[in-house]
């Protein structure tokens, strides 16, 4: 079985265009020519590589093709800039793209000074691909991203794993938004009826939240507040209580702003996965990720949610 770069990269224009005339256009050649390049491939590997459907998509054998494309990218980058030399911080040096997975959370608190250190010490360009930290293993599956921070405790195969720690959550609201609402302290009556700010439809830290405080399912009305920052913000502004980064709401709590709705906690474990390659790029990125976790995040202890 022979798989040819080029066969591998113009899969990978494929996906990333939707279609194999974007593909066409992305890399200055025909359909045909798209086309003939996509059934070599599958030929060679004796697989069907790409449903032929709008957006077009990746079989799971697609993927593992896709995964290879980043990866010699990444390496055929790293070599070129050694070979170029000179300083990693000179404006006129190729930039390296490294595309990576990231949570909101994280890139709030503790990540984003992680991504400064590495474009101020080596020649990278960093695209960070936002989702829940639950959601993140699909980008690596898909070989959308190299590297990514996940709450998945499973390695994913090829890939290896730091545990990094864990975020803590504090559930928080106004102490005027507790005398109207918890007058009686977070009862599933008071739970039912209270405001909840959540990230998004799939924010299940706080559902989880919810449903231990009330003691079993409650429906109460929601506002989605899907950023970080202004996520906390909601809470802070009395539109409703959430469990907020501790990292993050730590002021609040100081000055009196919020409030503890219960004396409790949820502890989220995180994880950097990446692809193992012999990256010095990837090596950097996890040791300075590894170094900031440590910082930021608390031990992990028994289990008490999943996110």
């Amino acid at each position: 079985m022979e798989i040819s770069q080029e066969g591998v990269q113009t899969l990978a224009a494929v996906l990333r265009e939707g279609t194999f005339d974007g593909a066409a256009r992305a890399l200055h050649i025909t359909p045909s020519a798209v086309s003939q390049r996509i059934k070599a491939l599958e030929m060679s590997v004796g697989r069907v590589v790409v449903r032929r459907t709008k957006p077009a998509t990746a079989t799971p054998d697609g993927e593992a093709l896709v995964r290879l494309a980043k990866q010699w990218d990444l390496l055929a980058a790293e070599a070129r800039a050694e070979l170029l030399g000179g300083d990693p911080a000179d404006p006129g040096r190729p930039r390296i793209h490294l595309p990576i997975a990231a949570n909101a959370d994280s890139l709030a608190t503790w990540f984003l000074p992680v991504i400064a250190t590495m474009h101020a010490e080596h020649p990278v360009a960093i695209e960070v691909l936002r989702d829940d930290e639950s959601q993140n293993s699909r980008f690596l599956r898909s070989g959308e991203v190299l590297g990514a921070i996940t709450s998945d405790p499973l390695g994913i195969r090829g890939c290896t794993i730091h545990p990094l720690g864990a975020m803590r959550y504090l559930p928080v609201a106004t102490p005027d938004f507790v005398a109207r609402w918890m007058p009686r302290g977070p009862s599933s009556e008071a739970l039912a009826q209270a405001p909840m700010v959540l990230f998004d439809r799939n924010d299940y830290i706080q559902r989880d939240v919810l449903t231990r405080l009330a003691d079993g399912p409650v429906s109460p009305p929601i506002s989605y507040i899907p950023s970080s920052v202004e996520f906390h913000r909601a809470v802070e502004l009395g539109i409703g209580w959430g469990a907020v980064p501790e990292v993050q709401i730590a002021d609040a709590l100081r000055a009196g702003r919020v409030t503890r709705v219960v004396d409790d906690h949820v502890d989220v474990p995180l994880f950097w996965q990446y692809w193992k390659l012999s990256s010095p790029i990837l090596d950097a990125l996890t040791e300075l990720t590894v170094t900031a976790a440590a910082e930021h995040l608390v031990p992990v202890s028994a289990p008490r949610s999943s996110r």
